[in-house]
């Protein structure tokens, strides 16, 4: 007979009670006969200390008490005996008197510590009077220590009943579990609490023949819990006031179990009813039960491993009465479920409020409103059956559901024995459920309009034999989305019979073409896990995928990319000859991107990929296309399952590439590409995961441009590192050498990713020019003709975070300037006019320097200064990157010297070491050149400026601090010119 298993519990204490009664009785296992009257006792003291207790049970098993347990410890007993010596064969005549104790005993894995317990034996009857214990958890001795205490008596001679009562306090249900699970044989408790404790007080009395059968005992009690843990609830508290076992029934007058708000379950959690159950597994039985705010997912983990979210709210309340055979029992059960949402593995259910109907010939649940006028949240509006149960077969008629605006219909046959055949006819029109997926750490919804049918049979016995199956099912799935995006649509078609299972279908996948062709012969012996080995082929074709609708699908990723995907996968074999643990099939791999454009701009015109699927390993043959106007090439190995049998690809490939338009070719950098221009070739090797990929390899480039500055042909070694998990990456180019202009230009440049989601990148670059031609320079200011001449030697740092445009980088730079020719400034030519028949366009200075910072979209010269024997020019302001608009102060020297030569040189003695000058110096300074320099304001943009004639009165300190320092070079050269002059005329 089977036992309840609310029950289950309380056995051990029954059990342990019940040995402890008998363990001092195995000597009254005698004849059972009436003692003669006035039986002569014989009186003796026995003290027996440490008796190992197996060895009593095994005692008691010789005489045929078996107390179904594993005990063990020492036992140690002080009794008073006595032998009645005219009746040694009266089992029922003998007395004992004393006391047991023990230092530690084990009853089935329970540790009980400081057992004691008063023992008499007379008529026949064991007592056991005055029993008390610890109860340790010895996994966790120290936190909790339970208490037991009782009393009892058992009938052996002759064999009547067993009486007992016992109180117990704050015993850790962990070990409990544990038995319970024992006795259940199984192997997993996570539908038992494994932690808490529970207290209670129990009576109960059973014949000694049957105190293994828990249907024979009559039993009362009350029983408590508290911080009893099961699966992922939180620690809950259980009482159950009233227990009882009578006539063999349980009942439970009233029980409720209830959380508190905890973390993840933010209401309390309340369940409550009561229940009598027949523990002879027939008869009558009814039950209530109730519950507020149960959390679905912890009941389904509970119940089987399903992902499961919501809560819901639910009333049942059945009676009925279960005969022996199940078609002639007879059972109502009504009740009510409700919840605001509910998702079972990934399909959104929506609201819940419905009825709950079962009886022996129908199941039953309808929503309580009118179903003509649903809410949209209602994804469940009815789901209806009739069927019969009988001895052969359960019969299932007339199933009707209307769910997720669509019906399904249709019946089924399950046999109860094992020669009968399961059969099934279904039908499903127009169903549309929407399903949650997560995939690689992305989470999107996938939606369809679902019609199928289903005529399906297989003999019960022969479920496991695939070539036993007839049948045939058609799919058809419409309007497909998932994100929210169209994916299209798919017609498939399985059948079995006469040993070949077959799938075939079609339909369009991202506005291109999809088909799929699988045929599997089987043989008589074959098992489900032999149909991959019998596939005869396996063919997945695809033509004209849309790359832009397949990147719509992961909106962390924005691309612009277009063009379509074609390709064909054939399946050779499924991996599973030899003896191969491996987790994919084995196939050839072919895939062609076409008409590949970012932005409208072509990015290539074909790349092709072929590739064998070998042993969980794709060798690429060949990778091959053109790309941004080069040719790109890859080969090697990727790794697709790990040493944990993981899913995680680990690359080793090669990569070149030659002649790639940069601009194009560095799509990924966004707008910021434009700054990056020429032709690049590159060799390398990329090895690594998804989040830690490496790239190692050397770039050579002609006709390179950054940001303006020309590196014409230049090499470098190349490093990127990128995280595809995080969306991150980085590339360095850490030894630039160039040579340009009849120079030579070095430096380092990094790019990375910006912020996550941010579109911009981080840019951190380091240059060195060397004698390096000033029309370079007058290039990247917009004169892209210019008959100027000059080298430029110096250093540039240019970097920013979240670079867009050029308004985004920030830098410094200086140089050195030698042999300038004054067509090369910008506006030099209409400064000209102001300067009578001196003109500077053609002159060469030969010493000079600039020196700024740039930011905000601008060039800011701090200072810019040009000489030679005849003309200084100096200069400060700004540039404006973008437009090319200028905004500049200049002041040019010209003249004849010679004549203020002893008054300048004294202003420039007097003030050489002056970190500040004063006024008086600046007007000395203005009033001493007036007639020898020319101040002017330069507007405009770089190719048209702008001059505007200033008065001398506008001299800054910055001019006149450049005239005290540089004004002596004129007078140097006016007086050499002199010299010269002089010893000619002689």
């Amino acid at each position: 007979m089977r036992e309840t298993s609310f029950y289950r519990p309380l056995s051990p204490w029954c059990f342990a009670i019940a040995s402890a009664l008998m363990m001092w009785t195995s000597v009254a296992e005698g004849q059972n006969q009436a003692p003669p009257a006035g039986p002569r006792y014989w009186t003796t003291q026995w003290a027996l200390d440490d008796v190992d207790v197996g060895k009593l049970t095994r005692r008691l098993g010789a005489i045929g008490i078996d107390t179904g347990l594993d005990l063990a410890g020492k036992v140690s007993v002080k009794l008073e005996v006595g032998i009645p010596t005219t009746s040694l064969r009266d089992a029922a005549a003998y007395r004992f008197d004393g006391v047991l104790t023990s230092p530690t005993l084990e009853i089935d894995g329970i540790q009980l510590k400081d057992f004691r317990t008063a023992v008499v034996y007379r008529d026949g009857v064991a007592t056991l009077k005055d029993l008390s214990s610890k109860y340790i958890d010895r996994e966790n001795d120290s936190d909790l220590i339970g208490e037991i205490e009782g009393s009892g008596s058992a009938e052996l001679v002759p064999r009547g009943e067993v009486t007992a009562e016992a109180r117990f306090k704050k015993l850790s249900l962990a070990p409990v579990s544990d038995i319970v699970a024992k006795l259940y044989r199984r192997t997993a408790t996570e539908q038992l609490p494994q932690s808490g404790d529970f207290s209670g007080e129990v009576k109960f009395n059973v014949p000694l023949d049957t105190v293994k059968n828990i249907a024979t005992y009559q039993l009362e009690g009350k029983f408590s819990g508290r911080g009893l843990k099961v699966a992922g609830l939180p620690a809950a508290n259980f009482d159950a006031d009233q227990v009882r076992i009578e006539q063999q029934v349980l009942r439970v007058d009233s029980f409720t179990l209830t959380t508190a708000p905890a973390k993840g379950f933010r209401n309390a959690i309340r369940l409550f009813g009561n229940a009598a159950i027949p523990l002879s597994g027939t008869g009558e039985f009814q039950f209530r039960v109730a519950g507020d705010d149960v959390p679905v997912d912890a009941i389904s983990g509970l119940l089987a491993k399903t992902k499961a979210d919501g809560k819901i709210d639910f009333r049942l309340v059945g009676k009925g009465k279960i005969e022996a055979e199940l078609e002639t029992s007879a059972w109502k059960v009504e009740g009510a479920i409700a919840s605001p949402g509910l998702s079972v593995a990934g399909v959104d259910l929506g609201v819940l409020e419905h009825d709950i109907s079962w009886t022996p010939t129908t199941f039953g649940i309808i929503a309580k409103r009118d179903l003509a006028d649903l809410p949209k949240s209602f994804r469940l509006e009815k789901l209806q059956c009739d069927y019969a149960i009988d001895a052969q077969r359960l019969k299932i008629d007339r199933i009707n559901a209307s769910l997720f605006g669509g019906q399904v219909n249709g019946s089924a046959a399950i046999p109860l024995d094992s020669d009968g055949e399961l059969s099934a006819k279904i039908k499903i029109e127009n169903v549309r459920p929407t399903i949650q997926l997560t995939q690689a750490g992305f989470a999107s919804e996938f939606s369809a309009m679902i019609s199928a049918k289903l005529d399906w049979q297989v003999p019960v016995n022969a479920i496991d034999k695939p070539v036993a199956h007839q049948g045939r099912a058609t799919l058809k799935l419409d309007e497909i989305t998932l994100g929210g995006e169209k994916v299209g649509e798919l017609k498939a078609t399985a059948s079995a019979t006469a040993g070949d299972l077959t799938l075939r279908g079609n339909g369009t996948l991202f506005d291109g073409d999809l088909s799929i062709d699988t045929v599997a012969n089987l043989q008589a012996a074959d098992r489900w896990s032999d149909v991959s080995k019998r596939i005869a082929k396996t063919e997945l074709e695809f033509d004209g995928v849309s790359l832009s609708r397949l990147f719509a699908l992961v909106p962390e990723v924005q691309t612009d990319l277009t063009g379509t995907a074609s390709g064909k996968i054939s399946i050779i074999d499924w991996g599973q000859e030899g003896g191969i643990d491996q987790h994919l099939p084995n196939a050839d791999v072919v895939l062609e991107l076409k008409r590949v454009s970012h932005r409208s701009r072509l990015l290539s015109r074909s790349i092709r990929l072929v590739a064998k699927l070998r042993r969980d390993i794709l060798g690429i043959d060949s990778w091959v296309g053109d790309y941004a106007g080069g040719t790109a090439r890859a080969n090697g190995r990727v790794y697709l399952v790990d040493a944990n049998d993981r899913i995680h690809p680990r690359a080793d490939l090669r990569l070149s590439a030659n002649r790639v338009d940069l601009q194009r070719g560095l799509w990924f950098l966004g707008d910021t590409a434009e700054n990056f221009q020429g032709l690049g070739s590159m060799t390398a090797t990329m090895a690594g995961v998804g989040e830690s990929i490496r790239i190692r390899g050397s770039v050579d480039g002609r006709e390179l441009a950054f940001y303006g500055l020309s590196l014409g042909s230049a090499h470098s070694g190349l490093a990127a590192d990128a995280n595809i998990d995080r969306l991150q990456w980085s590339l360095r180019f850490p030894s630039v050498r160039s040579r340009q202009g009849g120079g030579q230009v070095e430096g380092e440049l990094a790019i990375s990713s910006g912020r996550r989601g941010g579109r911009g990148i981080d840019l951190a670059s380091r240059w060195r020019t060397r004698r390096v031609k000033l029309s370079q320079l007058a290039k990247q200011l917009g004169q892209a003709n210019t008959p100027a001449q000059g080298e430029i030697t110096g250093n540039l740092s240019l970097g920013g975070k979240s670079v867009r445009t050029v308004d985004d980088l920030a830098g410094r730079f200086k140089f050195q300037l030698a042999q300038t020719r004054g067509a090369a400034i910008p506006g030099l030519v209409g400064v000209s006019r102001f300067l009578g028949p001196v003109s500077l366009v053609g002159q060469t200075f030969d010493v000079g320097a600039v020196e700024g910072v740039i930011g905000s979209g601008a060039v800011v010269i701090d200072e810019f200064w040009l000489g030679s024997d005849i003309a200084l020019i100096q200069a400060d302001g700004k540039v404006f990157l973008r437009s090319g608009r200028m905004d500049l102060n200049a002041l040019i020297a010209t003249g004849d010297y010679r004549d203020i030569a002893v008054n300048f040189s004294q202003l420039a003695r007097r003030y050489a070491l002056r970190s500040l000058l004063p006024t008086s110096a600046i007007l000395s300074v203005s009033e001493l050149l007036r007639d020898r320099t020319v101040v002017v304001r330069v507007m405009g943009r770089v190719n048209s400026p702008i001059i505007r004639l200033q008065p001398i009165e506008t001299f800054r300190e910055e001019a006149a601090r450049f005239l005290l320092r540089e004004g002596q070079r004129l007078i140097v050269a006016g007086i050499t010119a002199e010299a010269a002059s002089s010893l000619g005329s002689q």
